[in-house]
């Protein structure tokens, strides 16, 4: 097997014994300012974090909070113990036409992309519930915390198991100290006759939504994958969008995982499919991120969008801040060079010239600051509001 170029998750050994031996991170005396932002009407120190995943536990995001990214990803967690699949888990790849293809040699220059098969690990909530806590506690002003959480089915369970054990692993991290859930709906979809994630299943997807954010008081966020078309993402965005805070997307593109000679990347039943990310997957998740945002700023809903896919270079972060994502997310970036964050904060910062001036809040966490300071973007927002009760109450029936 080729050698994964060199990141501070040791591929080479298994997902316990990264838990439980966090990386020794670069130390940095000065981080580069950053304009900031906000999301969930709060102040942020910058707009760039990290996904759920390459954060194992407290010990892992506090490293990194050290680091510049303000919103933190605690990765996902579930109401019983689920080990990570057997390594290896990792392979670098190559994206092509039919499949993507594991390399035996890496390229020479290039940021990676990566096959990532691990299952969905969690540890018993005895454990995380502890462990988010120290987590929480790690921050500072300006950062926030965000954990993801999926459901369990039990055997021979329903679709109201599921939505009841979303919710229930929901109220439990709010009680950790989470400040947003993350609802991973980015998995298999258990009671599709064929092969789907769930957040393509639109009414259990608004169930699922609709009972987490009814029975806690934080911010939510769907996170959802690759959608086979626009109009896809339109309608499906369009029926979520009042049951959450907001949307992370994308999730990785799962494809088929081959060798160079054909033969499965990850050996052992249900492993032939694996989540693609890294510097192949930007170009399509750019383009959905976009289409949200085109949407958004069209007035079909307001809502945050948290970017992430791809992210491997300073430039990309920088592009869809631009384009209007209210946080860029980065994940294979996070682990291959940890000080991502300060050359992402070294290119916002602005000139001498430019002067200091406070930047408004982004798109999605308007507040009564950013009107008063932005008069002419007032008439569009009304605009927004008149059409709004016409869409949520044709949604509303999503969930009944």
């Amino acid at each position: 097997m080729v050698a994964i170029p060199q990141t501070v998750y040791r591929a080479d050994r298994s997902y316990a014994w990264n838990y439980g031996h966090a990386p020794h991170l670069p130390r940095v005396r000065r981080i580069p300012p950053s304009p900031g932002g906000r999301l969930f009407d709060r102040d942020i120190n910058s707009r760039l974090g990290v996904a759920a995943g390459p954060l194992l536990n407290a010990k892992w995001i506090a490293g990194y909070a050290r680091l510049g990214y303000d919103v933190l990803t605690y990765p996902t967690v579930t109401s019983t113990f689920r080990p990570a699949y057997p390594l290896p888990n990792i392979r670098l790849v190559e994206s092509r036409e039919q499949a993507a293809v594991a390399l035996r040699r890496p390229h020479a220059k290039g940021a990676p992309t990566l096959a990532v098969s691990l299952g969905l690990p969690s540890m018993e909530p005895d454990v995380w519930r502890k462990d988010v806590r120290r987590a929480k506690d790690a921050l500072t002003t300006g950062q926030l915390l965000i954990v993801s959480v999926a459901g369990s089915l039990p055997p021979g369970g329903d679709p109201e198991a599921l939505i009841a054990d979303y919710a229930r692993c929901a109220g439990w991290v709010v009680e950790a100290g989470a400040d947003a859930i993350e609802v991973h709906l980015a998995v298999p979809d258990p009671f599709a006759e064929h092969a789907q994630m769930i957040f393509e299943n639109v009414p259990l997807s608004a169930q699922i939504l609709y009972r987490v954010r009814t029975s806690i008081g934080r911010p939510i966020v769907a996170k959802m994958g690759m959608f086979r078309s626009p109009r896809l993402l339109h309608e499906t965005a369009t029926k979520l969008a009042p049951w959450t805070s907001g949307f992370v997307l994308v999730h990785g593109v799962v494809r088929r995982v081959v060798d160079e000679d054909g033969k499965a990347a990850f050996e052992g039943a249900g492993r032939d499919l694996a989540e693609v990310v890294g510097a192949d997957t930007f170009a399509v998740a750019a383009r959905q991120i976009e289409e949200m945002l085109a949407w958004r700023k069209a007035g079909a809903w307001d809502r945050v969008i948290l970017g992430v896919g791809g992210i491997t270079a300073p430039a990309r972060a920088i592009h869809l801040l631009h384009e209007g994502a209210d946080v860029a997310l980065v994940a294979t970036a996070a682990l291959v060079d940890p000080l991502f964050a300060t050359r992402v904060r070294a290119l916002e910062a602005p000139r001498p010239s430019e002067g200091g001036s406070a930047p408004l809040p982004t798109n999605g966490a308007s507040s009564a600051r950013a009107r008063s300071a932005s008069p002419r973007s007032e008439p569009r927002r009304q605009s927004r509001r008149s059409k709004r009760p016409a869409s949520r109450r044709r949604t509303k029936h999503a969930v009944r």
